[in-house]
């Protein structure tokens, strides 16, 4: 219904009064006006919504997204697979509480627990009291580390270790401890969340016993067992550098079947009790000295390349020598570690060290002398790990490994090197 204010406003200024049925038409007519301007109106903005729709799925589908080159560059980098990373953590180095970097790290191979003949772990002392390497196992401190290990997707391993020949032998060559063995280590993968097992049997002289017989068989059961309950689990060996090019206690083509990793260590070439001084881990030596690649080349054709893993040293020796030319005679009884961090501190504190480079074993060494006496020092530098991990990669090894975690100290240097070099 109008109102008088209607009404009024609607009233034409020739003061005519149309009949009712003229004003009815006129409303019909104005109605259909606006709902075909409506309609229109509507047609229109669905139209130019549908061809935007249309024209941006097409964009969309044969577009290609333009990255920055800075982007490009990170994607291919952390696209890049990387080699293994292996890094050996003492027990004494938790007990230091030395820094560690699971996230530059494939694994972290706990070093380790002992055995028995039995082939029992040995948790406790007569006494009843843990052992340190138990102790350390369970820190507060090695439990951080898994933590970051696990968020860094790195895995963790356990290392079995033995260096008395009755003792390996016994384990290996008797059912009853090889059982024994395999059943408390089960145990400890289910307990801690264990994702492999290295072994580290290291025979100090050369054995009389069937070693390569039994070894073999020993870790083709061991395996066997283990696998059983966790199928994708690491199994790793260590086995000595020259050993393996004597064979003479590793039968390493049947070894290399029952293990996924062979770790070469490819160090102590040199040792503090040497009578001459020298490079510990060299690449290539003199035609009557051994080398990492005498010992990788002895393992040509036995072990699969891939399989094989180079174990690098964090660390040399240092000696009192009789001159100071090259690989020198040493003073009996002079050896010392020489680790990453000590030498870094030496050279930092000394202005009269002498530096010097051996191009035929990759490595350098240095000699100063202190109360007049004559010392050298052949260390492991950034230079000469980066040599080592080139000819790992140069070699198409699987991977390179440390030891050992903590002798850096706190210097990120070889670490940039690593992460650098340690690429496919």
């Amino acid at each position: 219904m109008e109102t008088k204010e209607d009404t009024e406003a609607n009233t034409p200024l020739i003061n005519v009064v149309p009949p009712e049925n003229f004003i009815s038409k006129i409303r019909v007519k104005t109605g259909l006006l606006i709902g075909l301007i409506l309609a229109l109106a509507i047609f229109f903005v669905y139209f130019s919504i549908s061809e935007t729709y249309n024209n941006e799925n097409s964009k969309l589908a044969n577009r290609v997204p333009e990255i920055s080159p800075k982007l490009t560059s990170s994607i291919s980098k952390n696209a890049a697979i990387k080699k293994e990373a292996i890094g050996f953590l003492p027990s004494w180095s938790v007990a230091n509480k030395s820094k560690v970097y699971p996230e530059k790290l494939s694994q972290i191979i706990y070093f380790g627990l002992s055995i028995n003949s039995d082939g029992s772990i040995i948790r406790y002392n007569e006494d009843k009291l843990p052992v340190l390497e138990w102790t350390y196992f369970n820190s507060d401190y090695f439990k951080e580390i898994r933590n970051d290990a696990s968020r860094s997707g790195t895995k963790i391993l356990l290392s079995i270790k033995s260096f008395d020949n009755e003792t390996i032998d016994n384990v290996i060559s008797n059912k009853s401890a090889t059982n024994r063995l395999a059943d408390e280590l089960g145990v400890l993968i289910t307990q801690y969340d264990l994702d492999g097992i290295n072994i580290d049997f290291e025979y100090f002289t050369d054995t009389d016993f069937p070693t390569s017989k039994y070894l073999s068989k020993f870790l083709e059961t061991l395996s066997s067992k283990l696998r059983e309950e966790t199928p994708e689990l690491i199994i790793s060996i260590d086995v000595n550098s020259t050993v393996v090019i004597k064979d003479k206690a590793y039968n390493m083509t049947e070894i290399s079947k029952s293990v996924d990793q062979v770790i070469l260590m490819a160090y102590d070439y040199r040792q503090q009790g040497s009578a001459k001084a020298g490079p510990t881990a060299p690449i290539n030596s003199l035609s009557n000295e051994h080398s990492i690649s005498e010992s990788v080349e002895s393992l040509s054709g036995r072990v699969p390349i891939k399989k094989l893993i180079l174990a690098i040293p964090f660390y040399g020796y240092e000696w009192q020598t009789i001159t100071t030319k090259q690989k020198s005679p040493t003073v009996e009884g002079s050896g010392a570690l020489a680790t990453y961090r000590r030498v870094r501190e030496l050279l930092s504190k000394r202005s009269d060290a002498v530096k010097s480079w051996d191009d035929i074993s990759k490595s350098p060494w240095l000699t100063y002398r202190e109360y007049g006496a004559i010392k050298q020092v052949y260390y492991e530098d950034d230079r000469s790990i980066a040599e080592k991990i080139r000819f790992a990669n140069e070699n198409k090894m699987g991977g390179i490994a440390i030891w050992a975690l903590g002798y850096e100290g706190s210097y990120l240097e070889p670490w940039k090197v690593i992460e650098k070099e340690n690429l496919n």
